[in-house]
Protein backbone atom coordinates (compact mmCIF):
# COMPACT_ATOMS: atom_id res chain seq x y z
CA UNK A 1 0.00 0.00 0.00
CA UNK A 2 2.84 2.43 -0.82
CA UNK A 3 3.96 4.60 -3.91
CA UNK A 4 6.17 2.72 -6.14
CA UNK A 5 9.57 4.99 -6.64
CA UNK A 6 11.10 7.31 -9.02
CA UNK A 7 14.58 6.26 -9.99
CA UNK A 8 16.65 7.13 -7.08
CA UNK A 9 19.06 8.17 -9.33
CA UNK A 10 19.65 8.80 -12.89
CA UNK A 11 16.72 10.91 -15.27
CA UNK A 12 13.59 11.79 -14.05
CA UNK A 13 10.74 11.47 -16.17
CA UNK A 14 10.31 14.15 -18.54
CA UNK A 15 9.25 17.45 -17.37
CA UNK A 16 6.17 18.59 -19.04
CA UNK A 17 5.48 22.15 -20.02
CA UNK A 18 2.83 24.27 -17.93
CA UNK A 19 -0.10 23.52 -18.58
CA UNK A 20 1.30 19.86 -19.45
CA UNK A 21 0.58 17.97 -22.47
CA UNK A 22 -2.00 15.20 -23.04
CA UNK A 23 -0.28 12.11 -22.81
CA UNK A 24 -1.51 9.50 -25.30
CA UNK A 25 -4.53 7.47 -24.66
CA UNK A 26 -8.00 7.70 -23.01
CA UNK A 27 -9.00 8.28 -19.64
CA UNK A 28 -10.02 4.56 -17.83
CA UNK A 29 -13.61 3.73 -18.16
CA UNK A 30 -14.62 2.48 -15.13
CA UNK A 31 -17.12 -0.09 -15.62
CA UNK A 32 -20.65 1.36 -14.31
CA UNK A 33 -19.46 4.33 -13.01
CA UNK A 34 -21.97 6.62 -14.41
CA UNK A 35 -21.92 9.56 -15.71
CA UNK A 36 -18.95 7.96 -17.90
CA UNK A 37 -15.69 9.96 -17.48
CA UNK A 38 -14.77 12.02 -20.54
CA UNK A 39 -11.87 10.33 -22.99
CA UNK A 40 -8.81 12.02 -22.58
CA UNK A 41 -8.46 13.75 -25.65
CA UNK A 42 -11.07 15.82 -24.60
CA UNK A 43 -10.38 16.23 -20.80
CA UNK A 44 -8.80 20.15 -20.43
CA UNK A 45 -5.26 20.90 -20.04
CA UNK A 46 -4.21 21.42 -16.57
CA UNK A 47 -4.96 25.00 -14.71
CA UNK A 48 -2.69 27.90 -14.83
CA UNK A 49 -2.10 29.15 -11.29
CA UNK A 50 -4.92 30.71 -9.90
CA UNK A 51 -7.85 28.49 -12.75
CA UNK A 52 -9.20 25.85 -10.31
CA UNK A 53 -10.92 22.69 -11.37
CA UNK A 54 -15.08 22.21 -10.94
CA UNK A 55 -15.33 20.76 -7.56
CA UNK A 56 -17.52 18.10 -5.96
CA UNK A 57 -19.94 19.01 -3.30
CA UNK A 58 -19.90 22.09 -1.41
CA UNK A 59 -18.70 22.06 2.21
CA UNK A 60 -20.76 21.02 5.09
CA UNK A 61 -20.70 22.08 8.70
CA UNK A 62 -19.04 19.86 10.93
CA UNK A 63 -21.26 16.39 11.78
CA UNK A 64 -21.52 15.43 15.64
CA UNK A 65 -19.39 13.69 17.18
CA UNK A 66 -19.20 9.94 16.90
CA UNK A 67 -17.64 7.83 19.64
CA UNK A 68 -14.98 5.77 18.37
CA UNK A 69 -15.50 2.25 16.78
CA UNK A 70 -15.41 -0.28 19.32
CA UNK A 71 -15.19 2.22 22.11
CA UNK A 72 -17.58 2.10 25.11
CA UNK A 73 -19.25 5.58 24.89
CA UNK A 74 -19.13 6.17 28.71
CA UNK A 75 -17.64 4.80 31.66
CA UNK A 76 -17.41 1.25 32.58
CA UNK A 77 -21.09 -0.51 33.27
CA UNK A 78 -22.57 -0.51 36.56
CA UNK A 79 -22.23 -3.06 39.07
CA UNK A 80 -24.42 -5.90 39.64
CA UNK A 81 -26.48 -4.89 43.08
CA UNK A 82 -26.12 -6.95 45.87
CA UNK A 83 -28.37 -10.15 46.43
CA UNK A 84 -30.17 -11.70 49.13
CA UNK A 85 -31.07 -15.48 49.16
CA UNK A 86 -34.27 -15.86 49.45
CA UNK A 87 -35.28 -17.39 53.22
CA UNK A 88 -35.52 -20.37 53.76
CA UNK A 89 -38.92 -22.24 54.94
CA UNK A 90 -38.98 -22.18 58.73
CA UNK A 91 -38.13 -25.56 60.78
CA UNK A 92 -39.96 -24.47 63.88
CA UNK A 93 -42.19 -27.53 63.83
CA UNK A 94 -39.66 -29.90 63.87
CA UNK A 95 -37.17 -28.14 66.57
CA UNK A 96 -40.32 -27.67 68.92
CA UNK A 97 -41.31 -31.37 68.34
CA UNK A 98 -37.30 -32.29 69.33
CA UNK A 99 -36.99 -30.07 72.78
CA UNK A 100 -40.54 -31.01 73.97
CA UNK A 101 -38.39 -34.28 75.23
CA UNK A 102 -36.59 -32.39 77.53
CA UNK A 103 -36.43 -28.74 76.86
CA UNK A 104 -38.79 -26.38 78.52
CA UNK A 105 -41.06 -23.82 76.52
CA UNK A 106 -38.58 -20.97 76.88
CA UNK A 107 -35.77 -22.99 75.58
CA UNK A 108 -37.67 -23.54 72.58
CA UNK A 109 -38.57 -20.28 71.66
CA UNK A 110 -34.77 -19.33 71.98
CA UNK A 111 -33.66 -22.07 69.72
CA UNK A 112 -36.10 -20.72 66.81
CA UNK A 113 -35.02 -16.84 67.09
CA UNK A 114 -31.33 -17.93 66.45
CA UNK A 115 -32.15 -20.13 63.55
CA UNK A 116 -33.82 -17.40 62.07
CA UNK A 117 -31.27 -15.12 62.31
CA UNK A 118 -28.83 -17.58 60.82
CA UNK A 119 -30.61 -18.02 57.89
CA UNK A 120 -31.02 -14.80 56.80
CA UNK A 121 -27.97 -13.67 57.00
CA UNK A 122 -25.55 -16.33 55.08
CA UNK A 123 -24.30 -14.67 52.42
CA UNK A 124 -22.43 -18.01 51.63
CA UNK A 125 -25.71 -19.46 49.97
CA UNK A 126 -25.69 -16.76 47.25
CA UNK A 127 -27.13 -17.92 44.42
CA UNK A 128 -25.12 -16.34 40.73
CA UNK A 129 -27.49 -18.16 38.29
CA UNK A 130 -27.86 -17.27 34.79
CA UNK A 131 -32.15 -16.45 35.68
CA UNK A 132 -30.30 -13.71 38.21
CA UNK A 133 -27.62 -12.24 36.27
CA UNK A 134 -30.17 -12.02 33.43
CA UNK A 135 -33.09 -10.48 35.57
CA UNK A 136 -30.49 -8.04 36.78
CA UNK A 137 -29.08 -7.20 33.14
CA UNK A 138 -32.85 -6.28 32.02
CA UNK A 139 -33.72 -3.91 34.85
CA UNK A 140 -30.73 -2.00 33.79
CA UNK A 141 -31.49 -1.71 30.51
CA UNK A 142 -35.28 -0.57 31.24
CA UNK A 143 -33.49 1.62 34.05
CA UNK A 144 -31.21 3.47 30.76
CA UNK A 145 -34.67 4.04 28.96
CA UNK A 146 -36.58 5.53 31.44
CA UNK A 147 -34.32 6.95 34.60
CA UNK A 148 -33.29 10.70 34.23
CA UNK A 149 -33.24 11.73 37.72
CA UNK A 150 -29.33 12.56 38.19
CA UNK A 151 -26.46 12.70 35.99
CA UNK A 152 -24.40 9.32 37.56
CA UNK A 153 -27.41 6.84 36.98
CA UNK A 154 -28.08 8.32 33.45
CA UNK A 155 -24.89 7.89 32.84
CA UNK A 156 -24.27 4.25 34.41
CA UNK A 157 -27.02 3.51 32.99
CA UNK A 158 -26.53 4.54 29.41
CA UNK A 159 -23.33 2.15 29.37
CA UNK A 160 -24.99 -0.84 30.29
CA UNK A 161 -27.72 -0.51 28.00
CA UNK A 162 -25.63 1.19 24.99
CA UNK A 163 -26.04 -0.94 21.40
CA UNK A 164 -22.89 -0.85 18.99
CA UNK A 165 -25.15 -2.15 16.32
CA UNK A 166 -25.85 0.74 16.02
CA UNK A 167 -23.07 2.34 15.58
CA UNK A 168 -21.43 3.27 11.57
CA UNK A 169 -19.51 0.21 10.76
CA UNK A 170 -17.22 0.00 7.47
CA UNK A 171 -18.21 -2.16 4.62
CA UNK A 172 -16.41 -5.10 3.48
CA UNK A 173 -16.62 -4.53 -0.26
CA UNK A 174 -15.19 -3.34 -3.65
CA UNK A 175 -16.79 -2.72 -6.79
CA UNK A 176 -20.36 -2.08 -5.45
CA UNK A 177 -19.00 -0.01 -2.30
CA UNK A 178 -21.81 1.92 -0.61
CA UNK A 179 -19.31 4.70 -0.94
CA UNK A 180 -19.82 5.36 -4.84
CA UNK A 181 -22.66 8.14 -4.49
CA UNK A 182 -22.93 9.64 -7.97
CA UNK A 183 -22.30 13.91 -7.61
CA UNK A 184 -20.43 12.79 -4.53
CA UNK A 185 -16.52 14.30 -3.88
CA UNK A 186 -13.95 15.84 -1.44
CA UNK A 187 -15.36 19.27 -0.08
CA UNK A 188 -13.42 22.62 -0.94
CA UNK A 189 -10.73 22.99 1.77
CA UNK A 190 -8.58 25.36 3.52
CA UNK A 191 -5.39 24.30 4.63
CA UNK A 192 -2.52 26.44 6.43
CA UNK A 193 0.49 24.42 5.55
CA UNK A 194 3.71 25.54 7.87
CA UNK A 195 7.25 26.10 6.08
CA UNK A 196 8.32 22.92 4.92
CA UNK A 197 11.99 21.51 5.00
CA UNK A 198 12.87 17.81 4.17
CA UNK A 199 14.28 16.87 7.86
CA UNK A 200 12.70 14.45 9.79
CA UNK A 201 11.17 16.94 12.63
CA UNK A 202 10.09 19.45 9.58
CA UNK A 203 8.25 16.66 7.82
CA UNK A 204 6.19 15.39 10.70
CA UNK A 205 4.79 18.82 11.18
CA UNK A 206 4.02 19.50 7.51
CA UNK A 207 1.94 16.03 7.84
CA UNK A 208 0.69 16.49 10.97
CA UNK A 209 -0.86 20.25 9.76
CA UNK A 210 -1.98 18.46 6.66
CA UNK A 211 -3.86 15.63 8.46
CA UNK A 212 -7.15 17.11 10.00
CA UNK A 213 -7.17 19.55 6.33
CA UNK A 214 -7.93 15.78 4.42
CA UNK A 215 -9.92 14.06 7.00
CA UNK A 216 -12.26 17.40 6.96
CA UNK A 217 -12.42 17.25 3.11
CA UNK A 218 -13.31 13.69 3.19
CA UNK A 219 -16.03 14.18 6.01
CA UNK A 220 -19.03 14.48 4.31
CA UNK A 221 -18.59 11.99 1.39
CA UNK A 222 -18.12 9.10 3.71
CA UNK A 223 -20.94 10.32 6.15
CA UNK A 224 -22.90 10.55 3.65
CA UNK A 225 -22.40 7.00 2.13
CA UNK A 226 -22.81 6.34 6.41
CA UNK A 227 -19.57 5.18 6.91
CA UNK A 228 -17.26 5.74 9.66
CA UNK A 229 -14.88 8.83 10.28
CA UNK A 230 -11.52 8.26 12.02
CA UNK A 231 -8.65 10.20 11.98
CA UNK A 232 -5.88 7.55 11.04
CA UNK A 233 -2.47 8.52 12.95
CA UNK A 234 0.99 9.33 11.39
CA UNK A 235 4.75 8.21 12.35
CA UNK A 236 7.11 10.13 10.51
CA UNK A 237 10.59 8.09 10.66
CA UNK A 238 14.30 8.62 10.02
CA UNK A 239 14.99 5.03 10.60
CA UNK A 240 13.61 1.14 10.21
CA UNK A 241 10.79 0.61 12.45
CA UNK A 242 8.42 -1.82 13.21
CA UNK A 243 4.45 -1.99 12.16
CA UNK A 244 1.92 -4.50 12.24
CA UNK A 245 2.28 -4.89 8.57
CA UNK A 246 5.63 -5.75 9.01
CA UNK A 247 8.93 -3.74 9.57
CA UNK A 248 9.55 -0.78 7.60
CA UNK A 249 13.41 0.54 6.28
CA UNK A 250 14.09 3.81 6.47
CA UNK A 251 15.18 3.37 2.57
CA UNK A 252 11.69 2.48 1.17
CA UNK A 253 8.99 4.28 0.55
CA UNK A 254 5.81 5.07 3.11
CA UNK A 255 2.93 2.88 3.43
CA UNK A 256 -0.61 2.99 5.49
CA UNK A 257 -0.71 -0.17 7.64
CA UNK A 258 -4.93 -1.16 7.94
CA UNK A 259 -4.56 -2.71 11.46
CA UNK A 260 -3.02 0.01 13.04
CA UNK A 261 -4.92 3.11 11.39
CA UNK A 262 -1.38 4.71 10.54
CA UNK A 263 0.58 6.11 7.77
CA UNK A 264 4.07 5.70 8.04
CA UNK A 265 6.21 8.02 6.14
CA UNK A 266 9.91 7.34 5.30
CA UNK A 267 11.25 11.23 5.55
CA UNK A 268 14.68 10.24 4.37
CA UNK A 269 13.75 7.90 1.50
CA UNK A 270 12.26 11.12 -0.32
CA UNK A 271 14.47 13.33 1.05
CA UNK A 272 17.95 11.28 0.28
CA UNK A 273 17.05 8.34 -2.08
CA UNK A 274 14.82 10.19 -4.35
CA UNK A 275 15.94 13.60 -3.40
CA UNK A 276 12.78 15.35 -3.93
CA UNK A 277 12.43 19.11 -2.25
CA UNK A 278 9.40 20.34 -4.10
CA UNK A 279 7.36 20.37 -0.85
CA UNK A 280 4.21 19.69 -3.32
CA UNK A 281 5.60 16.35 -3.90
CA UNK A 282 5.45 15.10 -0.31
CA UNK A 283 2.33 16.35 0.03
CA UNK A 284 1.23 14.42 -3.08
CA UNK A 285 2.99 11.16 -1.30
CA UNK A 286 0.71 11.91 1.83
CA UNK A 287 -2.48 12.08 -0.68
CA UNK A 288 -1.89 8.76 -1.86
CA UNK A 289 -1.61 7.63 1.59
CA UNK A 290 -4.45 8.91 2.68
CA UNK A 291 -6.14 7.49 -0.25
CA UNK A 292 -5.34 4.01 1.47
CA UNK A 293 -6.73 5.41 4.80
CA UNK A 294 -10.07 5.96 3.18
CA UNK A 295 -9.93 2.35 1.83
CA UNK A 296 -9.34 1.31 5.50
CA UNK A 297 -11.96 3.52 7.10
CA UNK A 298 -14.65 2.37 4.02
CA UNK A 299 -14.09 -1.45 4.81
CA UNK A 300 -12.74 -1.26 0.86
CA UNK A 301 -8.82 -2.89 2.59
CA UNK A 302 -10.55 -5.53 4.37
CA UNK A 303 -12.74 -6.52 0.80
CA UNK A 304 -9.00 -6.46 -0.51
CA UNK A 305 -7.62 -8.52 1.40
CA UNK A 306 -10.06 -11.04 1.45
CA UNK A 307 -10.13 -11.39 -2.33
CA UNK A 308 -6.49 -10.99 -2.73
CA UNK A 309 -6.60 -14.35 -0.56
CA UNK A 310 -8.94 -16.17 -2.46
CA UNK A 311 -7.18 -15.43 -5.47
CA UNK A 312 -4.03 -17.02 -3.99
CA UNK A 313 -2.00 -14.64 -2.77
CA UNK A 314 -0.35 -11.27 -3.97
CA UNK A 315 1.97 -12.44 -5.89
CA UNK A 316 -0.02 -14.18 -8.02
CA UNK A 317 -1.13 -12.88 -11.18
CA UNK A 318 -4.85 -11.91 -9.82
CA UNK A 319 -3.24 -11.14 -6.30
CA UNK A 320 -1.15 -8.33 -8.30
CA UNK A 321 -4.42 -7.00 -10.51
CA UNK A 322 -6.11 -6.69 -7.46
CA UNK A 323 -2.84 -4.90 -5.83
CA UNK A 324 -3.02 -2.28 -8.67
CA UNK A 325 -6.75 -1.62 -8.92
CA UNK A 326 -5.98 -0.93 -4.65
CA UNK A 327 -3.13 1.35 -5.74
CA UNK A 328 -4.52 2.96 -9.08
CA UNK A 329 -7.49 3.62 -6.53
CA UNK A 330 -5.93 5.51 -3.68
CA UNK A 331 -3.84 7.55 -6.47
CA UNK A 332 -6.98 8.57 -7.80
CA UNK A 333 -8.69 9.56 -4.48
CA UNK A 334 -5.41 11.24 -4.05
CA UNK A 335 -6.00 13.48 -7.03
CA UNK A 336 -9.52 14.45 -5.68
CA UNK A 337 -8.07 15.27 -2.03
CA UNK A 338 -5.93 17.95 -3.94
CA UNK A 339 -8.44 18.98 -6.00
CA UNK A 340 -10.18 20.07 -2.81
CA UNK A 341 -7.19 21.37 -1.50
CA UNK A 342 -6.94 23.81 -4.23
CA UNK A 343 -10.24 24.78 -4.77
CA UNK A 344 -9.75 25.84 -0.52
CA UNK A 345 -6.88 27.86 -1.28
CA UNK A 346 -3.84 25.51 -0.87
CA UNK A 347 -1.71 27.20 -3.65
CA UNK A 348 -0.71 25.70 -7.07
CA UNK A 349 3.39 25.80 -5.85
CA UNK A 350 2.29 22.95 -3.68
CA UNK A 351 -0.61 21.48 -6.37
CA UNK A 352 1.13 21.13 -9.70
CA UNK A 353 4.21 19.60 -7.95
CA UNK A 354 2.46 17.38 -6.60
CA UNK A 355 0.57 15.83 -9.61
CA UNK A 356 3.53 16.10 -11.43
CA UNK A 357 5.10 13.26 -9.23
CA UNK A 358 2.08 11.37 -8.91
CA UNK A 359 1.79 11.37 -12.99
CA UNK A 360 5.38 10.05 -13.08
CA UNK A 361 5.14 7.18 -10.61
CA UNK A 362 4.60 3.88 -11.72
CA UNK A 363 5.95 0.16 -12.52
CA UNK A 364 8.62 0.86 -14.90
CA UNK A 365 10.38 1.89 -11.58
CA UNK A 366 10.09 -1.19 -9.91
CA UNK A 367 10.86 -5.16 -10.47
CA UNK A 368 6.81 -5.43 -9.45
CA UNK A 369 3.84 -4.94 -11.04
CA UNK A 370 1.84 -4.04 -8.43
CA UNK A 371 1.36 -0.51 -8.70
CA UNK A 372 0.04 -0.22 -12.51
CA UNK A 373 2.14 1.49 -15.59
CA UNK A 374 2.88 4.88 -15.26
CA UNK A 375 0.82 5.81 -17.75
CA UNK A 376 -1.86 4.68 -15.84
CA UNK A 377 -0.56 6.55 -12.89
CA UNK A 378 -0.83 9.81 -15.15
CA UNK A 379 -4.89 9.03 -16.13
CA UNK A 380 -5.83 8.06 -12.28
CA UNK A 381 -4.66 10.83 -10.38
CA UNK A 382 -5.65 12.93 -13.31
CA UNK A 383 -9.19 11.50 -12.86
CA UNK A 384 -9.63 12.21 -9.44
CA UNK A 385 -8.30 15.51 -9.51
CA UNK A 386 -10.01 16.60 -12.65
CA UNK A 387 -13.62 15.46 -12.00
CA UNK A 388 -13.80 15.18 -8.11
CA UNK A 389 -16.25 12.70 -8.00
CA UNK A 390 -15.98 9.65 -6.26
CA UNK A 391 -17.54 6.95 -9.20
CA UNK A 392 -15.16 8.19 -11.27
CA UNK A 393 -12.44 6.63 -8.68
CA UNK A 394 -14.23 3.17 -8.76
CA UNK A 395 -11.01 1.06 -10.36
CA UNK A 396 -12.65 -2.41 -8.96
CA UNK A 397 -14.92 -2.16 -12.30
CA UNK A 398 -12.66 -0.95 -14.77
CA UNK A 399 -11.35 -2.89 -17.41
CA UNK A 400 -8.11 -4.19 -17.33
CA UNK A 401 -6.38 -2.70 -19.15
CA UNK A 402 -6.73 0.21 -17.34
CA UNK A 403 -5.15 -1.24 -14.61
CA UNK A 404 -2.13 -2.74 -16.32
Amino acid sequence: MTQPPRPPHGPQPPQQPWPPQQPRGAHPRPRGAQPPPVPGPQRPPLPPPGVRPVSGPRPMGPPPPMPPRGAAPHGPPPPMPPMRPPKRKGNGGVIIALVLVGVTLCGITLVGAMASAITSDRASDYDSSPTSGTSSSSTRTTTSRTSSSSTTSSTTSETSGYDYSTQVQPVARLGDHPINIQNNGAVNTPCDLPTFRTDVESQDRFYQAALPCLVEAWRPLLEEADLPVRTPKVVTSGSDFETPCGTRKWNQTAMYCPGSHTIYMTARYYAEKEQLVEPGAYLGQFAHEFGHAVQGMSGISTAFGDAAYDAGGRDTPSGLELTRRSELQATCFGGMTLAALQNGGVSNDYIFPALYDSRGRGDEHSNVRDHGTTKNNNAWVDQGFYKNEITQCNTWLAAASDVS
